[in-house]
């Protein structure tokens, strides 16, 4: 059992946070950009590595439940390893979320609603990571502490209230629920109520990755009963939906 529980401590660890600053519209590459080159510029960011690594973890999580023994033991130390160094990819990201917290409590938006859900999931990420990386002296092995797993199921608690969000935006902006009113005042001096364009909404594919993530933290938590081979399929699902966008990102 706590083979098991460290594995999914593994998977939890978002494909588009880091990925998240990654528009799900972002433009093609250019054509004249040989393959190899655009590898480059993927790989040389930190979304595209963070990703790369993601996509190996879920592989040998998955390998990890192998009827070989010699193969399921080097597959949950190569788990073990990958997750660790996305944790060190991912332990300044916490500065982005503050950044982004207060920039979304500044900025004006068409729909409160809208800059409500943005508020929460930026929020919700920047105490995800917070949490999380208290516990990094933890799987260092420098600093062992007793209370790593509370800290880890309420971290993870707040990933998953982040992803709620992120799902309830998308949803609400694709049944074009966001509309915000302005009050301008005409030359004549006379008010009246403009109805201002909600945002665009993100393709659907935003909601399957999304829909797919939120089963990782539910299942660390214990919300839900979902084995370590699912976990491992889930994360490379989703890791590869999110692939194209943060690659033409790095573009």
């Amino acid at each position: 059992m706590g083979k098991s529980k460290s594995s999914k401590a593994q998977g939890t660890s978002p494909a588009s946070v880091l990925a998240q600053t990654a528009t799900l519209t972002a433009p093609a590459p250019s054509p004249s950009s040989s393959l190899l080159k655009q590898a480059c510029k993927f790989l040389n960011t930190t979304a595209g590595l963070d990703l790369t690594l993601r996509l190996f973890q879920g592989f040998v999580i998955i390998s990890a439940k192998a009827r070989d023994e010699v193969v399921a033991t080097r597959s949950f130390i190569a788990s073990s390893q990958l997750d660790l160094a996305r944790r060190y990819l991912r332990f300044f990201v916490l500065l982005d979320c503050i950044h982004n917290v207060f920039e979304t409590a500044g900025k004006e938006y068409t729909s409160l609603a809208y800059k409500t859900l943005d508020l929460v999931e930026w929020s919700c990420l920047l105490m995800y990571f917070v949490l999380e990386n208290l516990t990094m002296l933890h799987d260092m092995k420098i600093h062992v502490v007793p209370w790593y797993h509370p800290v880890l199921i309420e971290a993870n608690k707040f990933w998953f209230y982040a992803i709620l969000a992120s799902i309830i935006r998308t949803v609400v902006q694709q049944l074009g629920l966001f509309a915000g009113r302005s009050v301008k005042v005409s030359k004549n001096g006379k008010k009246h109520v403009a109805q201002n364009a909600p945002p665009p909404p993100p393709p659907l594919r935003r909601l399957v990755i999304d829909s797919l993530d939120l089963m990782l933290p539910a299942s660390f938590i214990g919300w839900v009963a979902v084995d370590d081979v699912t976990i491992g399929c889930l994360m490379t699902v989703s890791t590869l939906l999110v692939w194209k966008d943060v690659w033409s990102k790095a573009q």
